[in-house]
């Protein structure tokens, strides 16, 4: 399908946008707020922010979505993108709420500590410090303590797949499954779309080299907390929802990573959004994530 013509009027808009590494991390991250569009919150049942201890044992903070109506619901543990160097909470709230209102979730969107100043495995661990903060406390917020997941999109999703393996060895906690939206799991970054994308689309191969140097600069890109796609052994992971874009470089290890959970006996319920970029999915990819998440949970 060709460039659909609001992307294409995305990528007008931000063709001038320097490379990060072209400019200071501080200015990126100021940039970030031309990549989201807010209004009035959506309203949903129930906003909270909390604070909890993350990896380290420091203060994290967490915002709870509950849905509007009777739970028990299943809950998703969501970490947020941005190239693993930015992104807040209040970025992603439109998004978050969008969600809840389509799946009928509760979300803990984690508001995980940002790289350079913390590096991998450290970002991992304050996911993994707010999933077992969840499972303990997911009755009490209205969640079925047997229906937890995670999520992530973009850089979120790298630390989210790789949390499915983290708990998978470790046996414990058991996720009923996970959502992994524009999906980052190969930090070679050397796949066909990435090559024939690497330029022109907002999102750039030169800008995902930066971000995996900035958040894992001295570790083995083969390692699968770091390269999910890379894992020898991907069965036992929950069942997965999966969303790719056309127009976007990391598409193709995204339908990859999906391809390889299902060959490992893993359900996959996944999509292709059509004609649009990375940071512009499109009205279609909430909605899109959502029917496809429902349809798994009732299989």
């Amino acid at each position: 399908m060709p460039l659909h013509e609001q992307a294409r009027a995305f990528l007008d808009k931000m063709a001038s946008a320097p490379q990060p590494n072209d400019i200071p991390i501080a200015q990126f991250r100021e940039a970030a707020a031309n990549l989201i569009t807010t209004g009035p919150p959506l309203q949903i049942g129930k906003v909270e922010n909390l604070d909890i201890p993350g990896g380290d044992g420091e203060k994290m903070g967490l915002r709870i979505y509950v849905p509007e109506g009777a739970g028990p619901f299943p809950v998703l543990v969501w970490v947020h993108g941005g190239s693993f160097v930015r992104g807040t909470l209040d970025m992603f709230d439109a998004g978050r709420r969008a969600f809840v209102k389509a799946s009928g979730c509760i979300i803990v969107a984690v508001d995980q500590r940002l790289s350079p100043e913390t590096q991998f495995p450290k970002p991992l661990e304050d996911a993994h410090a707010a999933l077992l903060w969840t499972v303990a406390n997911a009755a009490r917020l209205g969640g079925d303590p047997a229906r937890i997941g995670v999520a992530g999109e973009s850089s979120g999703t790298n630390i989210a797949a790789a949390l499915t393996l983290k708990v998978r060895d470790a046996k414990t906690p058991q996720l009923a499954f996970q959502v992994l939206l524009m999906p980052l799991v190969d930090a070679h970054c050397n796949t066909k779309s990435m090559n024939e994308l690497a330029d022109g689309y907002v999102l750039t191969r030169r800008q995902l080299i930066w971000a995996y140097q900035q958040y894992a600069p001295n570790a083995d890109l083969d390692d699968p907390l770091i390269s999910p796609l890379l894992a020898k052994d991907l069965s036992g992971l929950p069942p997965a929802v999966i969303v790719t874009i056309e127009f976007d470089p990391v598409r193709d290890e995204g339908e990859a990573y999906a391809r390889r959970l299902e060959e490992a006996g893993v359900p996959v319920r996944k999509a292709r959004i059509s004609g649009m970029v990375h940071h512009f999915a499109g009205p279609d990819l909430i909605p899109t994530a959502a029917k496809l998440l429902r349809s798994l949970l009732t299989c």
